[in-house]
């Protein structure tokens, strides 16, 4: 029986197929004759993840909050100066009590001491952008933490008249430096508060203050 071939009648010559030609490559072309699916970069895709940027600290928030804020009429920023001045007080006035203060601790003390540091510059910018002068009590060492706080306070009220004046007066500073004076005050009238919970607290809370809010 003789071999017949398959008759191919019905398929038609081969030709270059159409996807194949300039800029299509044809089968068994190499990997690098071949078109590459699109993917993401590493920024977009599955790169190395970049290192998450430092996180500002809380006070640097509240800060750049406080500067954001919109400007308070010179009346309300007035309101807090008088605020901060009889919270500044009222402290003044119990630990200036021999009863009050003889319930006071060295931790009571030592949390007076800082925070009273931690407001000098808050006076400070208050002093220079209301016309007025600060010069930071220091404590000798014959003297009583007391009488410091009460010196303290004493320097810190004088301020706070001056900038009173200031503000109730004709003359008002550029936006720029109106901003810096009420942020000051502000956060002045933040530190008071916690001035004000120092005395106040347990020596439990004393520590507590003393880790989350003064360092």
């Amino acid at each position: 029986m003789g071999y017949n071939p398959i008759s191919n009648s019905g398929v038609s010559p081969t030709e270059p197929s159409p996807s194949v030609g300039p800029g299509k490559p044809g089968l068994g072309a190499g990997e690098e004759t071949q078109e590459k699916p699109f993917s993401l970069g590493p920024s977009e895709g599955k790169g190395a993840p970049e290192a998450p940027p430092e996180r500002p600290s809380p006070m640097e928030v509240a800060g750049d909050a406080a500067r954001q804020q919109p400007q308070m009429a010179p009346e309300e920023l007035s309101n807090t100066v008088v605020k901060l001045q009889q919270q500044l007080n009222t402290i003044q006035n119990k630990v200036a009590d021999p009863v009050f203060s003889s319930g006071l601790t060295n931790d009571h003390f030592t949390a007076m001491q800082k925070i009273t540091q931690k407001m000098n510059p808050d006076m400070q910018t208050i002093a220079k952008h209301s016309n007025g002068q600060y010069t930071p009590a220091q404590q000798q060492k014959s003297q009583s933490v007391v009488e410091y706080v009460s010196n303290w306070i004493n320097g810190a009220q004088g301020t706070l008249q001056g900038a009173l004046e200031f503000l109730q007066g004709k003359q008002k500073p550029n936006p720029a430096d109106y901003l810096r004076l009420q942020y000051a005050v502000q956060r002045a009238s933040q530190r008071g508060e916690l001035f004000a919970s120092i005395i106040g607290s347990s020596v439990s809370g004393i520590k507590t203050i003393m880790s989350t809010q003064l360092g």
